[in-house]
């Protein structure tokens, strides 16, 4: 029998498919794909992916900290090696972030969207707004929390492995772009965005970028490297590996279902 791979292992736990769908099928998710989302929402989301986007540069620039290069040649091209594709994965992983917030601006300032716009706080059965500065809220503050745990040193945690960031790198690629797939799908049979509550910004703008060929392509970068890099860990680590894979697994799941605002 052929042993599964790192991701077919973690999309394979008991109980996995209901929290995945959590993450990625929300009614957020459905208004999105129709038109029918405030735009007073969908500032709320993007104030508060754009703070994420922040963090997941210091993630992706921890994890290049960590990478180690091969010393010696050895007859062979270096630059084939899994420690120099990591490399480059990281790379464009920055890339592609550094675009992405320059994106968020440039299409917020098109549609008239704000991107410091408070998140609601839930007040018994009310949702209310803090009379306070923008900041994070408590669940981007989960991921900030996250990403910075891989940070360089002095203030990143030395238990961190490459492996652990390549999951969590994956994990929420993989959920953005199952979670945008499924906003498209939800899509009438009507191209027409002029009646769109947001001008059209996530039909016309943001779906297209984050449903792309490209970051397909990227995302099944994320997948391969990840599943090779755990396939080369020693055997008196890989039980440890797998589990630590799992609780990251677990909880970037959990993050991302309640990152998706509430509405009615």
């Amino acid at each position: 029998m052929t042993k599964q791979s790192m991701t077919e292992y973690l999309l394979s736990i008991p109980g996995i498919s209901d929290l995945y769908e959590r993450a990625t099928q929300s009614q957020f998710l459905s208004l999105a794909g129709q038109g029918k989302l405030p735009p007073e929402v969908l500032s709320q989301w993007l104030s508060q992916d754009r703070l994420y986007a922040q963090a997941y540069i210091r993630f992706a620039g921890g994890l290049i900290s960590r990478i180690q290069l091969p010393i010696r040649v050895e007859g062979q091209d270096t630059s084939k090696t899994l420690q120099w594709r990591v490399l480059s994965l990281l790379q464009t992983a920055l890339a592609g972030v550094t675009r992405e917030l320059q994106f968020f601006e440039e299409t917020a300032k098109k549609y008239g969207l704000d991107l410091e716009t408070i998140s609601p706080v839930a007040g018994g059965d009310d949702l209310s707004y803090k009379s306070a500065e923008f900041a994070p809220d408590s669940v981007t503050k989960n991921y900030i929390d996250l990403f910075d745990s891989f940070s360089a040193q002095p203030h990143g945690n030395t238990a961190r492995t490459i492996l652990d960031g390549l999951v969590v790198l994956w994990t929420t690629e993989k959920v953005y772009l199952d979670a945008w797939t499924y906003a498209k799908q939800q899509a009438s049979d009507n191209e027409d965005t002029n009646g769109d509550l947001d001008g059209g910004a996530l039909r016309k703008e943001f779906i297209p970028n984050w449903t792309s060929e490209e970051f397909q392509a990227f995302v099944k970068e994320c997948q391969e490297c990840l599943d090779a890099y755990a396939a080369i860990q020693d055997v008196d680590t890989e039980e440890v590996g797998a589990s630590g894979s799992m609780v990251l697994f677990k909880k970037v799941l959990v993050f991302e279902e309640s990152f998706w605002p509430m509405v009615a």
